[in-house]
């Protein structure tokens, strides 16, 4: 919703949430914001109506001027039955044929559970798998063999895969084997998300700074190391800030500020309930900006939701200014509920540090990467969690 122009005109992309029930319910996992619970010992719970889903999905499109993404999530989305992707495909497909537009389906998946039924019908269907895998970890619970190997059917299936690893203590220690696990499977990009660790159990204040810091640079390294042909964009941003601001002393804005954050505007999250919001981290802050139902309208509560993504974190004015890292941070979250006490702060602090005492490999590794955007510039994510422009 930008100003002057007609609501939801610019959006591009469309989570939404077809159930709640969670077959893992991670303890760590962000979306406990959206009522996220554990799968009921005998089915899934309530799941949306897959030509409700259609229809708002629909509406979403004619409201659009942009190409749409659309995105399945929960939840679990695969515990939704095949016949409920089967209806919502058909409504859409009807649509589509007859009014000349194209969508991008994806879907946000912990990819415990792989149907060769979904397979066949994803396939025809293109759709992207955006997999939340943290590495072969001790915990029973978590399933890890089993998703490690129905990401490898992926592959096999010919699907494009992107990866979210939740940044806690256990996933940081496996993270070199992860990443040489997607390597292997041809995986492009991946995104270590700690805002997600900040669900449930709150795990991002149990990760000592150094493990962070450790961690961020050694997936730098692999990452040069291995020609980007598997990479972590946000962290090896972090390196050409510092080859920037540091090593070759540009200038930098000094003046903390939030992210250019388009939730809202060029994304939106539709959740059980037919609530439309801004991003599915911060539901329950932002409030919703509207209800599919009655779209386009957008009540006036619905622009200070969106405004709120940009406003300014008292935090982040007081603490950023003389903090050794503000070189290499740039922009932050305005809603992400961080600072000193979670050790996002105090980790990036000590990555600083990390470059400092390894200046030269800093500089070889920011050098690399900026030859190689310079030479691939379409090789890049357009977001975490959507179909990337190589894949």
């Amino acid at each position: 919703m930008m100003p002057n122009a007609p609501a939801f005109s610019a959006i591009g992309g469309v989570t939404f949430q077809l159930l709640t029930a969670c077959n893992l319910s991670c303890e760590y996992c962000f979306q406990d914001a959206c009522n996220v619970s554990a799968a009921p010992q005998s089915g899934t719970g309530p799941i949306v109506d897959p030509r409700e889903t259609a229809a708002n999905a629909i509406k979403f499109l004619q409201l659009s001027d942009q190409k749409l993404g659309i995105v399945f999530s929960g939840g679990e989305p695969l515990l939704a039955p095949v016949a409920w992707y089967q209806t919502f495909f058909q409504v859409m497909d009807d649509f589509l044929q007859a009014s000349g537009k194209s969508v991008e389906y994806s879907i946000q998946t912990n990819i415990s559970i792989l149907k060769p039924a979904v397979i066949e019908l994803f396939k025809q269907h293109d759709v992207h798998f955006s997999v939340h895998y943290d590495g072969l970890l001790d915990d029973p619970k978590l399933l890890s063999g089993k998703r490690r190997d129905n990401i490898v059917t992926l592959r096999q299936n010919g699907f494009a895969v992107t990866a979210l690893v939740v940044g806690t203590m256990p996933s940081l220690r496996a993270l070199p084997e992860t990443i040489a696990f997607f390597k292997e499977q041809g995986i492009r990009f991946y995104r270590l998300n700690f805002v997600s660790s900040e669900g449930r159990g709150h795990q991002v204040s149990r990760v000592p700074p150094e493990l962070r810091a450790e961690m961020e640079f050694e997936a730098a390294f692999q990452a040069s190391q291995a020609d980007f042909a598997t990479r972590e964009t946000i962290i090896l941003n972090k390196f050409n800030l510092y080859y920037n601001h540091v090593i070759c002393g540009q200038a930098f804005n000094p003046t903390p500020r939030p992210q250019r954050c388009l939730a809202g505007i060029a994304s939106a999250y539709v959740d059980v309930q037919g609530s439309v919001y801004p991003c599915s981290f911060f539901t329950h802050v932002t409030g919703p900006i509207a209800t599919a139902k009655e779209l386009p309208a957008c009540p006036e509560s619905g622009a200070r939701a969106i405004e709120r993504c940009t406003t300014p974190n008292s935090f982040y004015d007081q603490a950023c200014r003389s903090c050794s890292a503000q070189s290499i941070c740039g922009e932050y979250c305005a809603l992400a509920p961080v600072g000193d006490t979670g050790s996002f702060c105090a980790a990036q602090r000590t990555l600083r540090g990390l470059m400092d005492r390894n200046r030269d490999l800093a500089e070889l590794i920011a050098k690399r990467f900026i030859a190689h955007k310079q030479a691939y510039p379409a090789d890049r994510p357009t977001s975490c969690g959507t179909r990337t422009q190589t894949q």
